[in-house]
């Protein structure tokens, strides 16, 4: 059950309850909640605070009690009024609760935690959470039932007093709020009981702890005076294309320039969807302006900035991007060549663009870094102030100038300062015109969109674009016939502005303020225009942003190659963008588009070719004519052909019509200039040479590398609570070869199993809706065991020929022996993986060739490299590669080093090599396959010096059967003999490696079993041995069950009779003569 509830804040607080803890009235409690007795009870609190932009719900612990006990709370004469949760003053400090805060509260029964870690944050803390008392007091509070320890990760210890902590209540006090709960399991915040383990770690080292929030309000901020000039001040008066201090490079050493950069009012401006933060919460202007705030026509910034360059809250300031491109080689009217006198002269003026300066409070978050020095412009904004330039991924620098003098006709303020009082003055009339988009039908009825936008006054342009969001307006969905997925963001242009006065009229640098009180507002026709990107109502993630993380390359390079035919002075091109994208499924080839689109402001059509194949290759023709329409009526505009490889292909028809593929290279060259054609395809060999032909620009999107799946894993998982242990530069190797979708992929299954492991873990019998409900608001945390679930669950579904190399686990503790071997292994790949400073002086070795007896571990012993070294792994035997069709066997194998260099780094093992590369020549096969697969493997191994993260390990059982070409230096340059067990150390240590996973009983002796066991044994003999005494064990057990000596629920274990009986029929698999035969070989290749 839920009730109202509202915060009050006492002047004096009992201090042997915690200060973050609540009071509640018991008779007022038990009005809302009857038929509750105990005298503490925690409380699911929703409310909203100003450090966060949700209403994350947090646990409180609430202590009932009278008017009597605690006369600070005041009466209630209606107990039907919201809860009264009567609080200190540092708890409204410590949460950002303001005063009277109202909310909700619902009673809940929080999850017992597993465990806890709690840092101290200060000497005398470590000790005293170290101590006796500590943990004395903290077992006896936790079995007592009437008392509550409440834990939340990243906040401080909520636990109540108790007398083993300390006499002094206000040191045990200070004490408590120096611990901080640094990670709770398996819940974010629940209850510590007598089963929690609790670690306590000294974090004195942490200059603030993650999750917390300060104890006390910041000190104010002081403004640091500096020596300055006149002429100084008189160089900041002067306009803004002047020269500035801060090109002199003397100055810059000397320190001065962060006083000369505040003196000329530079700042760093990041565009952001303000529109969507501001909703959101997470851009909170003061409360007292946020419905009259202007969002794409103000700079939002800190206060601290304010202070820093000198202006004031919602002073008018005219600003202008720096660095930007001039007239001779940008267009003219943001996004088109400029049509009338006026407009030309508004460029030759520059970019300035009247804005207004709004002070805000940021909220951080993992997906978004808000920064105090920074100020915030929505796209919209960046758009009209600079006059049409690509949307920067980073902050650009723009010099503001303060608008000193107020217009004829503005809206004068009462203040004492003239930069308060200039404002821009209201429209007379103001004329726009619909921009064509193919997101929204632009012959729609929008009177009631712009009549609610000009509700609030709004700063307009001539030439500016105006982004009107539809949200809550169901009539413009309604006219929208292509479906949607969003509400859709209208763009209008302006093309005219009227002032009051005549001298008021025309494309001035200031702009006007307009609102339907003062300005009459006319719709013209239809345009044709670059429009500025928006998100209306998406949080900022992975897929809104302008450079996605692990595909930022690929987006830059499609961004500079689609910019320079969009503007008008590459007319001298004469010919059409047309760019050919080629990536596997799944690789992120639509999301690189659709950011290099949001950049450089151009409008995306996406036409799936699925839809355009048809029954004749004329009905055919003409859906694609209709698609190169339809983008022609939207320019400047993308047109995204996905799935290129299935156009022209008639129903029926396996191969594509060449007429319908001549008509789509028609129609691809006598494309406009402002339509660029951008097609995507799984396998470009899929294409015809002429469909390729037709494509000027041809790009591949590679896998990505370590690095940007770690990049990408970060973005992905941004808004997942991912716990304090998860290590994603780990997990960025375990996914080697993996794509975007893979890894999307990953993390969705991540959260599954978290919440399959919490709902095992907390209610093993099943849980009901509310209490699913509670568990989410307890707080859920990703663990590196749920992406390990994830992980091994997604690559049992992958099939080995999509390529996803799985990476075994087998630690050389598996491997008995073998040490020499070992050490020389390592050696030769782990040495340039750990220090690739190596590789420059020549110091690798990408080949390593085990030669022995069979049964000796060489294929485990490569299974080990790659776990201990973290490296893929890709295990080929020789005749899976042999295929029956000409050229195939070749093509196998460069997929398989093909497959390596895409999941870097890798170890592939060759099993049973003599069987794949004999020697040429004494193949006898009339068609030379083998000499073939030869060549082309020793081309393979020639080309691994340009990629060092691929190593390659070949097995054998006879070297001597192997082309001599494969041992030479460069190729399989180490060899390393694998021998057996002659010692009786060495077959112990096998033993105990294979044994340690089975239940030997205590009174067997390893050694014992070794000394029976011949001189000559493989690993394989050892292995079987100990399958022949399990094998043994098994059938004692079924004939004691049958007997009713034993149960089917007792462990099964290892006996010394069963060794016994498994060393009478043990045979060693190598003969003496085979074991000469191999030393004679091990000696010929030893001394080459």
């Amino acid at each position: 059950m839920a009730a109202k509830a509202q915060l009050c804040c006492l002047d004096t607080f009992p201090t042997q309850i915690n200060l973050l803890h609540v009071l509640v009235s018991k008779y007022q409690f038990s009005h809302l909640f009857p038929n509750i007795g105990e005298s503490t009870c925690v409380f699911l609190l929703s409310a909203r605070r100003p450090q966060s932009p949700s209403r994350a719900g947090i646990l409180l612990c609430a202590h009932l009690t009278t008017e009597e006990e605690t006369p600070e709370c005041r009466p209630i004469d209606n107990y039907s009024t919201p809860l009264k949760l009567y609080t200190s003053k540092n708890f409204h400090r410590h949460y950002g609760f303001a005063p009277d805060t109202e909310g909700t509260v619902r009673l809940t029964s929080p999850v017992g935690l597993s465990k806890i870690v709690i840092g101290a944050r200060s000497r005398q803390a470590f000790k005293w959470a170290s101590s006796d008392k500590f943990s004395n007091g903290l077992l006896i509070l936790a079995s007592c039932q009437k008392q509550t320890l409440l834990a939340r990760q990243g906040d401080v210890l909520l636990v109540p007093y108790h007398p083993l902590f300390g006499e002094d209540i206000a040191q045990v006090h200070q004490h408590q709020f120096d611990l901080v709960a640094l990670e709770c399991a398996p819940v974010t915040q629940g209850v510590i009981t007598v089963n929690t383990s609790v670690l306590v770690t000294d974090c004195r080292d942490l200059v603030q702890t993650p999750g917390t929030l300060e104890l006390s309000y910041k000190a104010p901020m002081t403004r640091t005076l500096t020596s300055l000039y006149v002429s100084d001040f008189a160089h900041y008066a002067n306009s803004l294309g002047a020269s500035s201090l801060l090109d002199n490079k003397q100055l810059l050493n000397t320190g001065f320039s962060a006083v000369l950069q505040a003196l000329e009012c530079r700042i760093d401006v990041r565009v952001v969807d303000i529109p969507s933060l501001t909703r959101q919460g997470r851009i909170r202007p003061k409360a007292e302006q946020q419905s009259a705030i202007d969002v794409d026509g103000s700079i939002f910034m800190s206060k601290n900035l304010l202070l820093k360059l000198g202006l004031f809250n919602q002073e008018w300031v005219v600003g202008s991007a720096m660095g930007l491109l001039t007239d001779k080689n940008k267009t003219g009217g943001r996004g088109e060549l400029p049509q009338s006198p006026a407009e030309r002269e508004a460029v030759k003026r520059g970019c300035a663009h009247l804005a207004a300066v709004v002070v805000a409070d940021f909220v951080k978050s993992p997906d978004l870094d808000l920064q105090e020095h920074v100020g915030y412009v929505s796209p919209a904004l960046w758009f009209n102030l600079s006059n049409g330039e690509p949307a920067p991924v980073y902050s650009r620098v723009v010099k503001i100038k303060r608008l000193n003098e107020p217009l004829p006709g503005s809206v004068a303020r009462l203040s004492e300062s003239q930069s308060r009082t200039a404002s821009p003055p209201f429209a007379k009339e103001l004329h726009v015109e619909r921009i064509v988009s193919p997101d929204y039908n632009c012959h729609g009825v929008f009177d009631s969109v712009l009549s609610e936008h000009f509700r609030t006054p709004r700063l307009v342009q001539q030439g500016d674009v105006l982004c009107i969001p539809t949200d809550g307006h169901p009539q413009v969905l309604s006219s929208n016939t292509g479906g949607f997925n969003r509400w859709p963001v209208l763009c209008f242009k302006v093309k005219k502005v009227c002032g009051s006065t005549e001298e008021l009229t025309g494309p001035g640098p200031h702009g006007f303020l307009a609102d339907r009180d003062h300005t009459s507002l006319y719709m013209g026709g239809s345009v044709n225009s670059l429009a500025p990107y928006s998100s209306l109502g998406e949080a900022p993630s992975f897929w809104t942003s302008l450079s996605p993380p692990g595909l930022s390359n690929t987006a830059e390079l499609l961004t500079s190659t689609l910019q320079p035919y969009m503007n008008a002075s590459s007319a001298a091109l004469m010919s059409v963008c047309s760019i050919l994208l080629s990536a596997p499924r799944g690789s992120g080839k639509t999301t690189v588009i659709r950011a290099a689109c949001r950049k450089l402001h151009l409008h995306l059509l996406q036409v799936d070719c699925v839809s355009l194949c048809a029954d004749t290759a004329a009905a055919c023709e003409v859906k694609m004519q209709t698609a190169f329409t339809r983008a022609e009526l939207h320019t400047p505009c993308v047109l995204l052909l996905r799935n290129l490889q299935l156009l022209g292909r008639l129903q029926g028809g396996a191969e594509p019509d060449p007429r319908a593929l001549s008509s789509l290279c028609q129609l691809i060259t006598s494309s406009p200039q402002s339509v660029a054609v951008v097609a995507t395809v799984c396998d470009p060999q899929e294409l015809s040479p002429d469909v390729t032909a037709a494509f000027v620009h041809q790009m591949v999107l590679e896998s990505p590398t370590e690095e940007q799946r770690r990049a990408m894993l970060a973005s992905l998982s941004a808004g997942l609570p991912l716990s304090k242990g998860l290590n994603l530069g780990r997990l960025a190797k375990q996914t080697a070869g993996f794509l975007l979708g893979d890894l999307c992929a990953l993390v969705t299954l991540a959260g599954k199993a978290a919440h399959r492991r919490l709902l095992n873990s907390c209610f093993p019998g099943g849980a009901s809706v509310g209490e699913e409900r509670d568990l989410r608001a307890f707080g859920v945390s990703v663990l590196a065991q749920d992406f390990a679930s994830a992980l091994e669950q997604l690559q049992q579904t992958h099939a080995q020929a999509i390529g996803a190399p799985k990476i075994p686990s087998v630690r050389w503790q598996d491997v008995g022996g073998l040490q020499q071997v070992k050490k020389e292994i390592l050696d030769t790949i782990q040495l340039p993986l750990e220090h690739p400073e190596l590789l420059s002086l020549g110091l690798r070795r990408s080949g390593l060739l085990l030669y022995g007896p069979p049964g000796t571990g060489k294929t485990l012993l490569a299974k080990a490299v790659a776990t201990e070294c973290t490296m893929t792994f890709l295990s080929v035997k020789g005749p899976e590669l042999i295929n029956m069709y000409v050229g195939q066997s070749e093509e196998n194998v460069r997929e398989v080093f093909c497959k390596a260099r895409a999941a870097p780094p890798c170890c592939i093992f060759f099993d049973e090599l003599d069987s794949l590369a004999p020697n040429r020549g004494r193949s006898g096969d009339s068609g030379g396959v083998m000499d073939r697969v030869v060549s082309q493997l020793l081309a393979e191994l020639d080309g691994l010096h340009s990629s060092g993260d691929v190593f390659v390990i070949g097995a054998t059982n006879r070297p001597d059967l192997l082309d001599q070409s494969l041992l030479r230096p460069g190729r399989f340059d180490k060899l390393v003999y694998v021998g057996i067990t002659e010692d009786k150390e060495s077959q112990l240590q096998v033993l105990k490696a294979i044994v340690r996973k089975f239940q030997v009983d205590q009174t067997v002796s390893l050694p014992a079993v070794v000394e029976r066991c011949p001189a000559q044994l493989t690993g394989a003999d050892i292995y079987a041995l100990c399958s022949d005494a399990m094998t043994t064990a098994i059938k004692r057990k079924i004939h004691l069950i049958g007997e009713g000596l034993d149960t089917e629920g007792s462990a099964l274990t290892l006996t010394a009779d069963d060794f016994a009986q498994a060393l009478d029929r043990l045979q060693p698999s190598v003969s003496d003569q085979d074991l000469a035969k191999y030393k004679l070989i091990q000696q010929k290749f030893t001394t080459k």
